[in-house]
């Protein structure tokens, strides 16, 4: 390989080699090539200079016994061919020229002192793609794709180039449904990965001595990073097992970083695949970690998703036994509460319930009982709703409102089931109507069987409603009755939810005041939730939200802009794509309304309109369509704004009055009358 680069490299500079040159005297012409021309090059998969990859026993030659394993990683380090070692030390230390060198493991040629690189060389990790590189390729690829669509493809597998690239190959060749993500979310790239690198990944592994196989496909049975604390207590605290991990480090196996003094051990995505599929005695190492993390201590206040790292470990390990009862019972009272209610990681929520669905989400889960069964599809259907992802949550609605009301004759569950399927789907896709009905079913059935917690829920839900459909006063006392109910069960936060609902009635009907001092009244009882019990992230978003639009409409654009960007933080990092669209558009009418490069605002609703389509907003395309008609007229294209606005209006009619979007007709219809 190392003669191949050589003449290649002259050729390059267009200085075809004597024949009777050998590689020592090319090595030499190169390098006086490069002083006079300087010039990046590029060394892409160097491993394959190395002992490690160019025969199965390469790495233990020289071996003294046992006591020398530390060497025999050096030795695994070393070039063949000595012409190599001589090429990296020139190109390092070469004062005119630059070179880029990709390696699965550093060859010692480049290492000094230690840890330290030789002068002139430096080395960097190279991880996965950011998640703005992803929605680019993607983008290039011709695949739509929302932002938390990307990140939901792209965190399994650690952002790896390749991957990505398999998988938006995939999906833009996709014959029905061609360009679109959705059809590749449970696209493997794994199987064809493994045939492009079988043979890197198959001599490092068969390399390895079996210790340290045995803890590569060990630390592949966790879900995520461990710690050496933790390895040690499972593997045992050994020589042996230090000297398999740095090996495994040294050959690009593992990734260890250390962080406030403790090691931690993780593996690339495709490396963990390759390792588990060799472990021996699964079921027997989960459930071993079970009972490892049945142990750790419970923290006394959950505050963030590093305090609840050991039980979705446990969870992991159930599952993989196969004891998916247990692993259910764990979730529901251990991580249910903090994952969804407080700190909503709708995603993580998703992937802990998918190994659940054995059969796929369109089967039941694995669960004996038929109440857990209803409540893992409940689960599964409120996070697909937050997600972004409505289609997907309907049918597990309607399957678990089936057996509420058919199987179980459960009242409770049904009126929450039935407020559910309202409130976190119908009502953003525009299907008004049946929204109406199944809140009214909810409210009939909570008053029936007293349960005044639930029918308080579905008014608050109705009023929203109402208030959307242009229904003022029967939205207000919708809501009046509600925070009743709430005042009286005593419960803060769904308070705070009413309020919240009271401030986006005032600024549908344009009262920027009113809606002001509402909004301020529900981050007040958010706050006060916080402090009694704990914070609803969601909560904090809808308010952040509501506060920045009253802002914009009362003119005061400084607090806006702040409200707005501290909503949209909020909102992505617990990928709550269900307020994404709406927040989006107030900062873009923000834009707007500072006198913003043209750009700015075209940008933001740009991707405003990509979430909405995608996810079936019906009502936030209404109001999206509509500022896009007024930049059109901003700009006198009145034929974009009329087609603009005729699109606006035919979002908003949803089912017809009285219920269609009535804010939003109202604003296509004046739109389409200006741009006439």
């Amino acid at each position: 390989d190392v003669r191949q680069f050589l003449s290649d490299a002259l050729v390059f500079f267009g200085d075809q080699p004597p024949p009777q040159d050998n590689p020592r005297q090319q090595l030499n012409r190169l390098s006086d090539r490069l002083r006079t021309s300087p010039t990046l090059l590029l060394l892409d998969g160097a491993e394959r200079l190395l002992r490690a990859y160019r025969g199965l026993n390469a790495p233990y030659l020289g071996d003294d016994g046992a006591d020398n394993a530390a060497d025999d990683n050096l030795n695994a380090r070393d070039c063949v061919d000595p012409i190599a070692e001589a090429l990296l030390r020139e190109l390092a230390q070469h004062p005119t020229s630059k070179t880029i060198l990709t390696s699965r493991m550093l060859p010692r040629a480049l290492q000094g002192r230690g840890k330290e690189m030789v002068s002139g060389a430096r080395q960097i990790e190279l991880t996965g793609l950011s998640l703005a590189e992803t929605q680019e390729l993607f983008r290039q690829a011709g695949v739509q794709a929302s932002r938390a669509e990307v990140q939901a493809v792209g965190e399994p597998l650690g952002y790896h180039p390749l991957s990505l690239r398999l998988l938006a190959q995939y999906a833009a060749s996709d014959p029905r449904y061609q360009g679109d993500i959705r059809t590749a979310v449970n696209y493997d790239p794994y199987p064809e990965l493994l045939g492009k690198r079988q043979h890197v990944l198959r001599r490092a592994y068969d390399c390895l001595p079996d210790t340290a196989q045995q803890v590569l496909s060990r630390l592949a049975a966790f879900r995520g990073g461990v710690a050496w604390e933790t390895a040690a207590a499972i593997m045992g605290d050994s020589d042996q097992l230090r000297r398999d991990l740095r090996r495994l480090e040294e050959r690009g196996l593992l990734q260890c970083a250390t962080q406030t003094g403790v090691a931690r051990y993780d593996l690339h995505p495709i490396v963990r695949r390759y390792a588990y599929d060799r472990l021996l005695n699964g079921a027997e190492i989960h459930s071993q970690l079970v009972n490892y993390f049945e142990a750790v201590p419970q923290p006394t206040k959950v505050q963030t998703l590093a305090d609840l790292q050991p039980v979705i470990e446990q969870y992991h390990h159930l599952t993989c036994c196969g004891r998916y009862d247990a692993a259910w019972i764990l979730y529901r009272d251990r991580l249910w509460t903090p994952i969804y209610y407080q700190l909503g990681y709708y995603q993580i929520q998703i992937e802990c319930l998918h190994a659940l669905f054995v059969d796929g989400t369109t089967a039941l889960p694995h669960l004996a009982e038929e109440t857990h069964q209803a409540h893992a599809c409940n689960e599964l259907a409120n996070s697909y709703s937050l997600a972004g992802r409505p289609a997907a949550a309907v049918p597990l609605f309607e399957r678990v409102n089936d057996i509420y009301a058919n199987k179980m004759g459960n009242k409770t569950f049904l009126a929450i089931g039935l407020g559910n399927l309202a409130s976190m789907v119908q009502i953003h896709i525009g299907q008004l109507t049946a929204a109406a009905n199944n809140l009214r079913r909810s409210i009939e059935l909570g008053e029936e069987i007293e349960d005044r917690r639930n029918e308080a829920i579905g008014r608050q839900e109705y009023g929203r409603l109402l208030a959307l459909c242009g229904n003022g006063i029967g939205a207000a006392q919708e809501l009046k009755r509600a925070l009743e109910l709430f005042t009286a069960e005593r419960d803060i936060q769904s308070q705070g939810i009413v309020w919240a609902s009271r401030a986006q009635a005032a600024l549908l009907q344009g009262d920027g005041r009113t809606a002001q001092t509402a909004a301020q009244e529900a981050l007040r009882l958010a706050d006060e939730d916080a402090r009694t019990r704990y914070p609803h992230e969601r909560d904090y978003v809808r308010v952040y939200w509501l506060l920045g639009w009253a802002a914009l409409l009362n003119g005061n654009l400084a607090n806006a802009q702040s409200y707005l960007d501290e909503a949209l933080r909020r909102c992505r990092a617990i990928n709550m794509v269900d307020h994404e669209p709406a927040i989006l558009l107030a900062q873009a009418r923000l834009a707007r309304a500072v006198g913003q490069e043209a750009s700015l605002p075209a940008n933001l609703v740009a991707e405003a309109r990509l979430i909405a389509e995608r996810s079936g907003y019906r009502l936030d395309l209404a109001d999206i369509h509509n500022f896009l008609a007024q930049l059109a007229l901003d700009k006198g294209d009145k034929a974009a704004a009329r087609a603009h606005a005729q699109q606006a209006y035919a979002y908003a009619l949803c089912d017809g009055p009285p219920y269609a979007y009535q804010s939003a007709l109202d604003e296509a219809t004046r739109l389409r009358e200006e741009a006439k």
